[in-house]
């Protein structure tokens, strides 16, 4: 027999993941700013509020899952996911469920998008000055430099040492 009251638990738990990924955007473009502006106390202060949502994410994402097990086993539909389990959920219940998953399903999106463009950006930066360090001072990576001064791949050949001198 479906209890009406997982239901709201579930709605509930969803919308305070929802909730902490907003956060979690937010604290990601003030880390995002402080990279930009390269302000490294607020960066380490940005990564700091970012490891606490991290937790809060995590924490609710797994009440989450115990409050949809629940319902599940309530509903007796065990092998489906959400929306399969919300069929049997009479409305207006099932709308708000599958519109909170989907809500809950972007805010995850945006949160991986911010976070690859944020690495991206940090992965140029790191390639664009490691470019530069090296045409500025090439003699710092033991390179080996052919006829015309630029610097060559050295081929691969076979060594051969004579001990005895």
């Amino acid at each position: 027999m479906l209890n009406m009251e997982t239901v709201y638990a579930l709605s509930r738990i969803m919308s305070s993941e929802i909730a902490c990924f907003d956060a979690y955007l937010a604290a990601q473009r003030s880390f995002d700013a402080a990279v930009k502006e390269r302000d490294w106390t607020s960066l380490q202060t940005a990564i700091g509020i970012q490891d606490e949502l991290a937790a809060a994410i995590a924490d609710q994402e797994s009440k989450r899952a115990e409050a949809f097990e629940r319902l599940r086993s309530e509903t007796g539909c065990e092998g489906g996911g959400l929306y399969r389990v919300a069929l049997l959920v009479p409305e207006p219940e099932r709308t708000d469920l599958t519109d909170l998953f989907r809500r809950l399903k972007l805010s995850a999106m945006r949160a991986k998008f911010v976070n690859a463009a944020t690495g991206d950006y940090a992965a140029s930066n790191r390639d664009l000055l490691r470019a530069v360090m090296e045409e500025l001072f090439p003699e710092k990576k033991h390179r080996i430099y052919g006829k015309s001064g630029r610097t060559v791949q050295p081929e691969l050949d076979a060594v051969l040492l004579n001990t005895a001198l």
